[in-house]
């Protein structure tokens, strides 16, 4: 029965702020956390653009 309810329960989608903590459990250090919280708050340009920038040979 508990198997069940874990299947229904992955089905159900999650709020943002969810999400958000989430991501921000996935942290690293308190270096990441930092850079992470930045990054939803909109306050840092989000990892990836700058790696992509990085990479472009600008």
């Amino acid at each position: 029965m508990s198997q069940l309810i874990k299947l229904i329960q992955a089905l159900i989608p999650k709020s943002q702020s969810q999400l958000d903590d989430d991501y921000l459990a996935q942290a690293a250090d308190i270096y990441d956390l930092e850079l992470r919280m930045g990054e939803l708050q909109g306050r840092v340009r989000p990892r990836t653009l700058g790696l992509a920038l990085a990479g472009s040979g600008r």
